[in-house]
């Protein structure tokens, strides 16, 4: 059984972070929530204010808040998207340092590191790729560099398509595959890499759980599948057709760069680390975890 810990959570709210935050009572951890107005402790990191006493006692910091992603990307947008990401990183990162006692720090970060055409799977020891994206993760995670050049524990989740029907990505998949008008996009041959929600909520625990964790792991299942595969497999768990095509000229254009680097990205990651620890997957095959996440078991 593992000790109590108190953690304090930013982004709470999101459709992660509650299912994290419900997690770690179940397993009795104490959790406390970072917000700008609704949380156990606020702070404003467009002031760049936090309450004071938000760290008092604090074991781990999980920090996953951020402006959404998927949006049009304008100039404005993209200045959100960075600037959310890095600002509040900086803003705890301060606060953690000021500590006398610091608490272990671990940052949601996305496998948009490795860039955004990548093809065949690349592990947390390959190097950064190109795209705003990529940009956004190196200074997302730069931002927390000196907790860790001050010894502190500190976990980059680069993070997969986290895939539930209670959000993200699958859920707005959902009515379109459903009303069967799903289909593969372009060649189909893109890699997807993919993590059911409650793997990803069970890889975060153990980053909290296990002190001799750092630095970048991978949450991602075990094996990347391709877009035709997915799409093959999510048509088959509905039991509706996935006849339509989507040429990728029209959904570049449709969706924009923020497309070109999300929906329509050529990213295989494999999660070299988190196999190293031995770590177990509830759902590491993606029918198998499709039909148990839509209740078609």
């Amino acid at each position: 059984m593992n000790a109590s810990k108190t953690v304090l959570v930013s982004g709470a709210t999101g459709f992660i972070g509650r299912a994290l935050c419900a997690e770690l009572r179940a397993r009795d951890h104490s959790v406390r929530t970072l917000s700008r107005s609704h949380g156990d402790v606020l702070w404003d990191v467009d002031q760049g204010t936090i309450d004071p006493d938000t760290l008092d006692g604090v074991d781990t910091v999980v920090h996953l808040a951020g402006e959404p992603v998927v949006q049009r990307w304008t100039r404005a947008a993209k200045q959100r998207i960075l600037q959310s990401r890095v600002s509040s990183t900086e803003l705890l990162v301060g606060a953690i340092l000021e500590q006398s006692t610091r608490p272990d720090f671990i940052c949601s970060s996305g496998i948009n590191y490795y860039g955004y055409n990548c093809g065949s799977p690349v592990d947390e020891a390959s190097a950064s790729g190109e795209g705003f994206l990529a940009q956004v993760c190196r200074a997302w995670e730069g931002a927390a560099q000196p907790l860790a050049d001050s010894g502190v524990r500190t976990v980059f989740v680069r993070t997969g398509l986290a895939l539930s029907a209670e959000g993200g990505a699958l859920a707005k998949m959902l009515p379109v595959f459903k009303w069967g008008l799903g289909g593969r996009i372009g060649s189909g041959a893109q890699y997807m890499s993919w993590i059911a929600l409650s793997d990803l909520v069970a890889i975060y625990c153990r980053m909290i759980e296990d002190q001799s964790i750092n630095g970048p792991i991978n949450a991602v299942a075990p094996v990347p599948v391709v877009n035709a595969a997915f799409t093959k497999a999510l048509g088959k768990v509905l039991g509706r057709p996935t006849l339509c095509t989507l040429p990728m000229p029209v959904a570049k254009a449709l969706l924009g760069k923020m497309g070109e680097e999300t929906v329509l990205a050529d990213v295989g990651v494999l999660p070299s680390r988190l196999l190293a620890t031995g770590f177990q997957w509830e759902m590491p095959e993606l029918e198998a975890a499709l039909r148990q996440i839509l209740n078609r078991v």
